[in-house]
């Protein structure tokens, strides 16, 4: 459970990071865009009066000359306006005229518009640095003529907005955390109850349901959906549970009356008499329905399990007892049957554990030949009980090993050994029951089966 909270916190906050990253990189390129389309409006708005203002001037230079514009830009300098502009008259190789700056700026060698930043004097005689937008335009002779407006809301406007950035992704960041952290949080709560519940459901808790909360946002319609399937899952599993208990029931007391009937006659029957041979072999055809019946309802009894009825038991003690059982079988046979059995607690049921480990021994005995060697071993890796049945017999192939979990499968395609192809699918739904994991691997000859059972966290 702590790794699980730890992962849970890892994700929220991957979560957080995410929405925070987007949520940064949203607010800073909507800023930036507002940025530079003020920018692009003010310098429209700056050149078009850049342009009147030179428009004006030129039309003077028409009418009066240059002594003319040279007394506009004087009486233009002295007088109060809304734009402050500058100016500069100047011969052909620079040389001031008119106008309030020093020299002819070197940033400017062709006409147009510029940016540029310079030194411009005011109406004291002082010169300051101060950045400009300018038109150049060349006059009759070689003259040149220069107007520009100063540009310097476009550094306020550019360290204003490097200040509005800064605190809006400051601002952004911190909401993004703790909002992010949140949504996360929540989306994540929802996902551990639905892991939890379809645990829970896949354990065999089939009437499992999602909480569904008044809100009736998407996460309640999620769960909405997710209960409709697990309601529908119910209703298919427990029709054919019905179904096939109801007919195993149904069979299994008219085949024993007839078994019965079946002894009756061949106590009757004279010795040797071949009326007597069809009666045991209809009686040993009879005691196969009736062993498939039994393996029917085991497996059915054992899906229906809840977890809820298990109990802590001392699963060594059990796998003793089936081995003192499965002893005189295996001697019988040829065969070895030797239990290295470690104390060890599992949680679940004993029919049903016991049945796992009579399957197993079952099926070992039954595919090892005379001199063979069965090994059962029970021991605890890391907290966890570990059952292993391993034999030197015939083995299954890697191809076909998890097939043979199946229902009704069998090694033995013509079925003319013993048995009903449930002993494995018995032993593969207990373990599930169980929560543990059921693997079959290579013994090198043989099989060996290792069922790894969850931590039990109690003890004697």
């Amino acid at each position: 459970m702590p790794t699980k909270r730890r992962h849970t916190r890892s994700a929220a906050w991957r979560g957080a990071l995410w929405i925070t990253l987007i949520a940064l990189i949203s607010t800073g390129v909507a800023l930036t865009l507002q940025y530079i389309q003020t920018a692009r409006t003010f310098e429209a708005q700056r050149r078009a009066v850049v342009d009147d203002e030179m428009t004006g001037l030129i039309d003077r230079y028409r009418s009066e000359g240059m002594n003319g514009v040279a007394q506009a830009i004087e009486r233009q300098q002295a007088v109060p306006r809304i734009h402050e502009f500058f100016y500069l008259l100047a011969l052909p190789d620079g040389t001031p005229i008119a106008g309030n700056l020093a020299s002819w700026p070197a940033e400017i060698t062709d006409t147009g518009f510029r940016s540029f930043e310079t030194s411009v004097a005011n109406t004291r005689g002082e010169s300051s640095r101060r950045w400009v937008e300018a038109r150049a335009v060349l006059l009759d002779g070689g003259d040149r003529l220069l107007v520009g407006d100063f540009a310097d809301e476009r550094a306020t406007l550019r360290q204003r907005y490097l200040s509005a950035l800064s605190w809006s992704l400051l601002a952004t960041g911190a909401l993004g955390l703790l909002l992010g952290w949140w949504h996360s949080r929540r989306g994540l709560a929802f996902v551990r109850v639905v892991s939890e519940a379809g645990e829970r459901f896949l354990s065999g808790q089939l009437a499992e349901r999602l909480p569904v909360s008044p809100r009736g946002d998407e996460y309640d319609r999620l769960a909405e959906t997710i209960n409709r399937t697990f309601g529908e899952v119910e209703r298919l599993v427990g029709s054919l549970r019905a179904a096939t208990d109801g007919m195993a029931h149904d069979l299994k007391t008219p085949l024993t009356r007839i078994r019965t009937r079946l002894e009756l006659a061949d106590m009757q029957a004279d010795a040797g008499s071949a009326q007597r041979d069809i009666l045991e072999e209809t009686r040993h055809d009879l005691d196969g329905i009736l062993h498939l019946i039994d393996d029917m309802l085991s497996l059915s009894r054992a899906e229906a399990t809840p977890a809820s009825t298990f109990v802590s038991l001392q699963f060594d003690a059990i796998l003793r007892e089936l081995v003192e059982i499965y002893q005189p079988l295996a001697e019988e046979k040829g065969i070895a049957l030797e239990a290295e059995l470690t104390t060890a607690l599992v949680l679940g049921s004993r029919s049903l554990l016991g049945r796992l480990g009579a399957n197993l021994l079952d099926n070992a005995i039954k595919y090892t030949c005379a001199g063979g060697i069965i090994t059962v071993e029970l021991a605890v890796q890391q907290g966890r009980t570990v059952l292993i049945v391993a034999d030197n017999g015939l083995g299954i192939d890697t191809d076909y090993r998890q097939e043979v979990l199946g229902r009704f499968r069998r090694l033995d395609d013509s079925r003319t050994t013993p048995g009903s192809g449930l002993g494995l699918s018995i032993v593969d739904v207990v373990s599930h029951v169980h929560g543990a994991t059921l693997h079959l691997l290579d013994n090198r000859p043989g099989l060996r089966v290792e069922v790894r059972f969850p931590e039990v966290r109690s003890t004697f």
